[in-house]
């Protein structure tokens, strides 16, 4: 199996910051990152929410969304929008809590090695930059600045942008070399994102000790001593007569650090170093997050153009919204969620008074689901017409989607025909959600009859035949109804549905009615998934 076909079976999430945890993998059910005991990737700290955040297999693609909690979620140090899923892809880092979760396998793009870790008594020697001195920088240098500022402002992606702020750097501080790092673990040393040399060469060791301090938020430098000896062992046999060490920040996140070293016989840095290295680092961290919410905005456009493809080939798809159609009566609402799916209505009229209804679910969501729920429908409206069982047109269908369908493409169907003398003929394909109401008496069916759409070959699904009393209903829906969950998870459940249709007492009132009590379970602005809501009444004879 290739890497990218791993990471769309399953998602790994690596530690790479933060307290030590294995690595977690979320299959495509999906997971809640939060410290409650019921999520799938627990983090136990007091600044992660009981749900934090979530990862869900959406529309083809892991998407990730924030669950609203107080200290919020960061993807590649960018902070999320509450309740707007974010797709993700393998490299990815989350932030939460003081944890970052690397997407995938933690591989690094470039080279990560482990750095001489300096003597416990470094970090005595390693001192604050003071912001005031920052700010003296000399006007001559102003020039130099502004240009460097352009270059990295014009960088088209972020290595581009990386180079240009070490080559910026050296021009203008006295540096000999310079490299853009980050933390790769508490063990795992210095990941180098970028580097450059005076003298051409690759830096290849560091001051760990500055690295730390500076991803802690703070631009440290080494103090000058008249001797090294008490100095870390990397600084002492490398002779590093001056250091730096600048974190760059996007947005709240120390997105990497700016480190810079002078050795041997190299010239003395200038006098207003840190402030130039200051100033580049900050230009840098903005002009990061700008590359990064470009990227997402990327994404983002991308999903939505998708999903506006899927929602018109849906909308092609539905009939009429209420009518009467020979022996029956029927009124049906199509509410979209967050992520368009494959939603399946249609009406069928059969020959004589027979009249056949239609709902279904493709599973997936996006363009694949839309494309296969239009594939269906109609095959299926074509072979109710052939044959006079359902069973027999929905054993076509199967044979239909087996040969086109990718292999976890498949259908929950059910497919009833109505007569005027009240008989209904169904087979319910792995489908479940459906009920018979007659006054307050209301009958939730769960089991279905039958297996899946598309799930299997040679499958025997079964007619099943009742009988509706006078002004009985059958209410239809998808599984966006009683699984819609409420802000703290909890589903909406058949009890619920059960519930609501007790008090309902015509076709339109079931649907109006049903799909206003999960709007006001879910109070959120849009449903979580596509749900389909149908009530169909047999008119009675005059």
């Amino acid at each position: 199996m290739s890497e990218m076909e791993q990471f769309a079976s399953i998602l790994r999430l690596v530690g790479v910051r933060g307290p030590s945890i294995d690595p977690v993998e979320v299959s495509r059910a999906g997971g809640v990152i939060g410290r409650s005991s019921g999520c799938e990737v627990r983090l136990a700290d007091a600044t992660i929410s009981r749900r934090h955040a979530e990862i869900s297999w959406i529309a083809g693609r892991w998407m990730l969304v924030d669950l609203g909690g107080a200290n919020g979620t960061w993807l590649n140090d960018v902070r999320l929008e509450g309740g707007a899923p974010m797709p993700l892809a393998p490299g990815d880092r989350i932030v939460v809590g003081p944890w970052v979760l690397q997407v995938g396998t933690w591989t690094p793009t470039t080279v990560a090695m482990t750095s001489e870790v300096d003597a416990a008594d470094a970090m005595a020697q390693v001192q604050s930059v003071d912001p005031i001195a920052t700010s003296r920088m000399a006007h001559h240098r102003l020039q130099l600045l502004i240009d460097s500022a352009g270059r990295i402002n014009e960088a088209p992606n972020e290595r581009a942008l990386a180079m240009s702020l070490l080559e910026s750097v050296i021009d203008g501080t006295g540096y000999g070399r310079a490299a853009l790092v980050r933390l790769a673990g508490d063990d795992e040393g210095v990941e180098i994102l970028g580097s450059c040399a005076r003298d051409g060469g690759e830096p290849d060791q560091f001051s760990r000790t500055l690295v730390v301090r500076a991803s802690g938020g703070e631009m440290v430098t080494l103090a000058a001593q008249e001797s090294q000896a008490n100095w870390g062992q990397s600084i002492a046999e490398l002779n590093i007569h001056s250091a730096m060490c600048c974190p760059i920040h996007v947005d709240e996140q120390v997105a990497s650090c700016l480190y810079l070293d002078a050795r041997g016989s190299e010239q003395e840095v200038q006098p207003d170093a840190a402030g130039f290295c200051q100033a580049l680092s900050q230009l840098a961290g903005l002009a990061m997050a700008n590359l990064r919410r470009q990227t997402m905005r990327l994404r983002q456009r991308e999903m939505d153009e998708e999903m506006n493809a899927a929602r018109e080939a849906q909308q092609l798809m539905v009939p009429m919204q209420r009518t009467e159609l020979a022996s029956v009566e029927y009124e049906v609402e199509f509410l979209p969620g967050r992520i368009a799916s494959g939603d399946l209505f249609d009406v069928v009229q059969l020959s004589g008074d027979r009249v056949a209804v239609i709902l279904g679910d493709v599973s997936g969501k996006g363009v694949g689901a839309a494309i296969l729920m239009a594939a269906s429908q109609s095959f299926l409206h074509a072979a109710l017409l052939r044959h006079e069982s359902p069973a027999a047109a929905v054993v076509d269908l199967n044979e239909f989607v087996l040969a086109r369908s990718a292999a976890n493409r498949f259908l929950t169907l059910w497919v009833g025909v109505f007569s005027s003398d009240g008989s209904v003929t169904y087979v319910d394909a792995g489908h479940g959600h459906w009920a018979q109401v007659n006054g307050d008496k209301v009958t939730v069916h769960h089991a279905a009859s039958s297996p899946l759409v598309g799930a299997f070959d040679d499958i025997d699904f079964v007619d099943v035949e009742i009988q509706l009393c006078p002004g009985e209903r059958i209410v239809l829906m998808t599984d966006g109804i009683p699984e819609q969950p409420a802000p703290d998870g909890e589903q909406f459940g058949s009890d619920r549905v059960q519930s609501v249709l007790a008090t309902t007492r015509t076709c339109k009132e079931d649907v109006t009615e049903l799909l206003a009590a999960v709007r006001l379970w879910s109070n959120a602005a849009d449903l979580a998934d596509d749900t389909t809501v149908a009530s169909v009444r047999v008119i009675e004879p005059s």
